[in-house]
């Protein structure tokens, strides 16, 4: 039997959803596609009605083609094509009958199911990839190229900063000082849509902000900063988004990129000096430039020392004494003057706050010191060395000529000569001192420079004192002083009575006896001479034992040699 169809046409008839990209996106593509060209494009995995029309006419009655396997089960079933490309749909040609134009018995459908691609360029500016963020130090023009291999792009979509995503018509500029989101995508002309990608950009037109330190001495006077040559400059800058590329500096004369090692005073004279810095992120922003101005102060301060009170200087040895103390002050010429530190002697330094005592102790005792400025120059340390004196002269009154002491009494003559000598055993004796017979107890008006006398016989009183030369004061002294000119009184009698009273006539062994008295001074001693011989010292009474007659002369002297004489006559018989 022969069959004659009178097919018009074979409609491809289609189920499918429609898809729906995004809220903005209002136009959405058909899983079917017919090119200009009228190649047929099919989304992937999209189910395949075949219906049967004669006339190619969009009103033309049509019928839907069903399977073996549909007429079989009753249902009617679609198929799928079998993967992404090119599929062929053919009327087999019946072997009774040969075929003509067998071109017209093949029918392509093009199956796609890969997604468009997107590339995305952007316009030249200085850029740095930070992290994950793309910067860049100008406005930049963003544009977004979509292609796709079979059906072709039906559209791209883009969302900036979490706005409702658009349909990309023309290149996106990004002219603020702010970060951004860009996120995109792509949908080719059967409903395959791209993976939706995110780009993240921020425009940088702000450069860095950099700031200096001062490591060590540093101090501000007056509105001026003071630094010392142990000071260092440390540069920091940041910026917050690019983040620094370098850091420029002019500084001694010279230009430098700063490594981040300290910037060191060395080869700098007191005096103002300047350091100048900016910075350059890596986007190309450039800081105004920056001066720091200083005054290098390299001068340390100068120490006065004065000793307050008593001194006094004599072979290169400075004495003083106990109430002496040390007055410590100090000038600056920039700074001004930080402390002034004091060392005494094997002790722990201080510092010097007010006037300072020594020790009171006598002897030799060494102290130094030094003072700092503000921004730590320390001057040269003063060393100094005193011998403290805190001991009082000692007088120790002599007598030149006859003189006799006993009942703390000082018995003299008037020819006796008083001297003061007095000792010191440091810094030596400013001056002595003394009244006799004086008014009051503290009377010492008469400067000692040479030995005196007493004016007159009679009981005296004597002050004297002695300074030396730290004021030491060896206190108001006195001693009782007696001029005795007055010569003892001698008696003498015989043990026996005289045997001719009449002439003074006395036995043999009669014995003798000499006596002498001193209302003052007392006796010193009594000699006798016998019959014109020998001056003896009398010790014993005399014993006479020859018959004859005797003259005995006898002389008596008091403790201050005030001398008297006598004489006796007498026979033994």
């Amino acid at each position: 039997m022969k069959v004659y169809l009178t097919i018009i046409s074979l409609v491809i008839s289609l189920f499918f959803p429609l898809a729906v990209f995004s809220q903005s996106v209002q136009e959405n593509p058909k899983p079917v596609y017919v090119s200009p060209e009228g190649k047929i494009y099919v989304k992937s995995n999209q189910p395949v009605y075949l219906r049967l029309a004669t006339s190619p006419e969009d009103s033309a009655p049509d019928y839907i083609l069903r399977s073996e396997g549909s007429m079989k089960s009753g249902k009617i079933e679609p198929f799928k094509f079998e993967g992404h490309g090119k599929h062929t749909i053919r009327h087999m040609a019946d072997h009774r009958i040969p075929q003509q134009n067998k071109d017209n018995h093949l029918f392509y459908v093009n199956d796609d199911g890969k997604a468009p691609n997107t590339k995305l360029s952007v316009t030249k500016a200085p850029w740095v990839y930070n992290g994950n963020v793309n910067i860049y130090g100008k406005p930049v023009t963003i544009t977004l190229k979509s292609t796709d291999e079979s059906s072709g792009v039906f559209a791209g979509y883009y969302s900036l900063n979490s706005e409702i995503f658009s349909k990309y018509n023309q290149p996106i500029y990004l002219d603020k000082e702010m970060d951004y989101t860009l996120k995109f995508f792509a949908v080719d002309n059967v409903g395959n849509q791209s993976k939706e990608r995110t780009r993240l950009y921020s425009l940088d037109f702000t450069p860095p902000v950099t700031n200096h330190s001062i490591v060590g001495g540093h101090i501000n006077v007056a509105g001026e900063d003071v630094v010392s040559p142990r000071s260092k400059i440390a540069l920091k800058s940041r910026d917050e988004k690019a983040g620094v590329k370098q850091i420029r500096y002019r500084f001694k004369g010279e230009k430098g990129v700063y490594s981040g090692k300290l910037l060191t005073m060395n080869g700098l004279n007191d005096g103002v000096h300047s350091l100048v810095y900016a910075a350059g992120d890596r986007v190309e922003n450039a800081e105004v430039n920056k001066t720091f101005t200083f005054y290098l102060d390299s001068i340390p301060p100068v120490v006065s020392h004065a000793l307050m009170g008593d001194q006094y200087f004599a072979d290169k040895t400075t004495y003083v004494s106990g109430s002496t103390k040390i007055e410590l002050t100090a000038t600056d010429n920039k700074a001004g003057v930080r402390r002034i530190r004091y060392y005494p002697a094997n002790e722990k330094a201080q510092t010097y706050e007010a006037p300072l005592s020594f020790p009171q102790r006598n002897g030799k005792f060494n102290y130094s010191f030094a003072a700092s400025d503000q921004v730590l120059n320390v001057s040269d340390t003063i060393k100094k060395s005193v011998v403290v004196d805190i001991s009082p002269p000692e007088v120790s009154p002599k007598f030149m000529g006859e003189h006799y002491y006993v009942r703390k009494t000082h018995y003299v003559r008037l020819n006796t000569q008083i001297s003061l000598p007095t000792t010191d055993n440091l810094s030596g004796v400013q001056s002595v001192s003394y009244a006799v017979d004086p008014s009051t107890d503290t009377e010492v008006g008469m400067l000692y420079t040479q030995a005196f006398t007493l004016p007159t016989e009679g009981i005296h009183t004597l002050n004297y004192r002695a300074i030396d030369n730290v004021n030491n004061d060896s206190k108001i002294e006195t001693i009782t002083l007696y001029v005795d000119e007055v010569s003892p009184v001698i008696y003498h009698h015989f043990g026996t009575n005289p045997t001719v009273p009449t002439d003074s006539v006395y036995p043999l062994k009669s014995l003798l006896y000499l006596a002498a008295t001193d209302k003052q001074s007392g006796i010193r001693n009594i000699y006798y001479s016998i019959n014109g011989e020998k001056e003896v010292l009398y010790k014993n009474p005399l014993s006479f034992k020859k018959s004859i007659d005797y003259s005995i002369k006898i002389r008596s002297i008091d403790n201050v040699g005030n001398i008297s004489t006598s004489q006796v006559d007498f026979t033994i018989r």
